[in-house]
């Protein structure tokens, strides 16, 4: 069967409605992601055992340096495959499609087995309470081996939308969130399996994810053919130039995460069932902001290929624009939901003062990280990589340790919750001043090179 014809969508045609189309349908795949976590809590909390809350959130947070280093290679993928479609360069495109896909899956499996054998001394070396603990360690054993399934699902995801298939990149997510969906209750209620039914639920979504990647992938449409093996190692370079900023880049979230739950461990069992709650919340509400460099970079990437300075503009004045009015609009309804919400997880003591604090005031500085994820799109698929890996390390160094010292110091577990938020906000606000200079004029290279000086 001959290749599906590739060509670049976003190239023409008014740009609101590629804009609106790509949010949208990330968005949507993202919710259902968060949705279930937080439902995968919700179901945890009938249990009535604080330090079951607590392993999870923390193992789902100390994960998530895996899964940065994974987002950093599916940027540098799609990036250069969106480039290539936006330059006329299709097989080219389908080329580094297949070397991302074997980068990824690398990747994915070094970056797990250097978690299982960190995870242990580091929770005892930060004294984590022994329950926690107890319940943590088969925690991360069960859901660890998951994370390279978890990779290669996120990079087929990717590669649909780099291609302009938004639609079906949603529908490769929300298989995997529907199959963990219709498990959680089913071995919570029915089979009785606590926390480890949650984690084998959790694997069993990552397998039906790369499932039906697979199939629309290399089946459906044709995106990826295997690199020769003179190629091989350019299109992995040319991949990791951007891959390697970009996930130091999102490494430094979770390093900012780990210290601030690290400082929350330090409060206690019913404070660490509290933070476990905020992450899920802050999630679920902010989960638009997570698929911002995701959903505009291959409208970037396209048209920095095509050589269309203009279009790359309006995209980030649009996004930006609608950033904003949803950020603001979702601190607001959490305000106004914030006595209710410790109550659906039955957290109670300081873990409910801490939730219904972060609902009510953190909320609102969390809005504004809109701007952080919007311009680390610009820095990323505009050449300015470096730019991402710098700003994103003094969001989480700067602009996180010294705001969550002082306020753990002088304000107890809510004094964390208000420095982390208040660190961030002011970092995306210089993310945006950095991006916007950016902005000023295009990369010093050829634009319709692009890919090639890559």
């Amino acid at each position: 069967m001959a290749p599906t014809p590739l060509h670049a969508r976003f190239v023409t045609g008014p740009l609101g409605p590629h804009v609106f189309e790509m949010i949208l349908t990330g968005w949507a795949s993202m919710l259902a992601v968060f949705a279930v976590e937080f439902l995968s809590l919700l179901y945890l909390g009938t249990l009535k055992d604080e330090a079951v809350l607590g392993a999870v959130g923390f193992g789902s947070m100390t994960q998530f340096t895996i899964t940065s280093i994974c987002i950093g290679v599916t940027v540098g993928g799609a990036a250069l495959v969106s480039r290539a479609l936006g330059s006329g360069d299709a097989q080219g495109a389908r080329s580094l499609a297949g070397a991302s896909l074997i980068l990824m899956a690398v990747t994915a499996l070094a970056s797990g087995a250097i978690f299982l054998a960190v995870i242990g001394p580091f929770t005892a070396s930060i004294g984590l309470a022994p329950d926690v603990r107890e319940h943590l360690l088969p925690y991360v054993l069960i859901t660890t081996p998951f994370t390279v399934l978890m990779g290669i699902g996120m990079m087929l995801s990717n590669l649909l939308r780099a291609s302009g298939r938004g639609r079906q990149s949603m529908w490769v997510l929300l298989a995997g969130t529907a199959t963990v969906a219709v498990l959680d209750p089913l071995v919570i209620f029915v089979f009785d399996g606590g926390m480890e039914g949650i984690a084998w639920a959790s694997g069993a979504g990552r397998l039906a994810t790369v499932a039906l990647g697979t199939w629309l992938v290399f089946h459906k449409h044709r995106l990826v053919t295997w690199p020769a093996r003179h190629t091989l190692r350019t299109e992995l370079a040319a991949i990791g130039k951007i891959a390697l900023p970009a996930a130091l880049t999102t490494l430094a979230t979770p390093a900012a995460v780990i210290f601030t739950v690290s400082t929350y461990a330090s409060f206690g069992p019913s404070v660490m069932a509290g933070a476990t709650v905020v992450d899920r919340v802050l999630q679920l509400a902010y989960s638009l902001f997570f698929v911002l460099p995701g959903a505009i970079g291959p409208i970037l990437g396209q048209n920095l290929g095509a050589g269309d300075w203009q279009r790359v503009k309006q995209t980030i004045r649009l996004t930006t624009r609608w950033a904003l009015i949803y950020g603001f609009s979702a601190a607001a309804v959490l305000a106004l939901a914030a006595p209710w919400i410790p109550d659906l997880f039955q957290v109670t003591g300081p873990g409910r003062d801490l939730i219904i604090f972060f609902c009510r005031f953190g909320s609102f500085a969390w809005a504004l990280n809109g701007l952080y994820f919007v311009s680390i799109s610009v820095f990323n698929n505009l050449g300015y990589a470096t730019y991402s890996t710098a700003i994103g390390w003094l969001r989480s160094t700067l602009g996180t340790l010294p705001f969550v010292w002082a306020g753990a110091h002088y304000g107890g577990p809510e004094g964390v919750a208000l420095g982390q938020t208040l660190g961030f906000a002011l970092f995306s606000l210089i993310a945006m001043v950095l991006c916007r200079h950016v902005l000023r004029a295009p990369p010093a290279i050829p634009l319709a090179r692009a890919r090639q000086s890559s």
